[in-house]
């Protein structure tokens, strides 16, 4: 539902466009009545590729979606301090079928900003209810000589995440008890 308001939302921005009436309708600039100079807004002088040095050193993981079902997969989003240079994911809820493991870790390479995003799936025998979704953020060093790793934490952080029972219709039709 939220996509349709954004999509109407954008619809209705195009059509009306920045010169609007008192009565909120669109009209053209004309000789008479000249187009209004644009002011400066704070996020025409966003830079991405300039952050605050504050936000490099924070460490974030986001779960999407926050509520999945047992046999679905879920978007891992991951942004660790800059020094790092991989990740690990980990939790109860990724578990592989047939293994005796109960947690399995997920690794992630990051980008030069520190970003990196995977999928993981839900298993089917993970237990419905709370789950804790664990990150580190770890700077792994080689000595290529030896080929002894040095692996240092640099930064955690903990998640909670909620798997809901699988149910079969979710796949064919939507059930009138419960939304889709």
């Amino acid at each position: 539902m939220r996509s349709v308001a954004g999509v109407v939302g954008v619809a209705v921005a195009l059509v009306v466009g920045p010169y609007s009436s008192s009565w909120g309708i669109g009209t053209a600039p004309t000789a008479a009545t000249p187009a209004p100079t644009p002011s400066p807004s704070p996020s025409a002088s966003w830079n991405p590729s300039k952050l605050p040095a504050a936000w490099k050193d924070v460490t974030s993981l986001r779960v999407l979606p926050a509520w999945p079902r047992q046999n679905n997969d879920v978007r891992l989003m991951v942004h660790c301090p800059t020094g790092a240079n991989h990740a690990t994911v980990g939790s109860t809820a990724f578990a592989l079928k047939g293994s005796r493991r109960v947690y399995r870790e997920v690794g992630i390479g990051l980008s030069d900003r520190g970003l990196g995003r995977d999928t993981a799936s839900i298993s089917y025998y993970a237990l419905p209810g709370p789950h804790t979704v664990t990150l580190r953020c770890v700077k792994v060093t080689i000595d290529h000589a030896t080929r002894i790793r040095k692996i240092r934490v640099l930064s955690r952080v903990t998640v909670s995440m909620v798997v809901r029972r699988f149910n079969i219709a979710q796949f064919f039709a939507c059930v009138p008890i419960e939304p889709c």
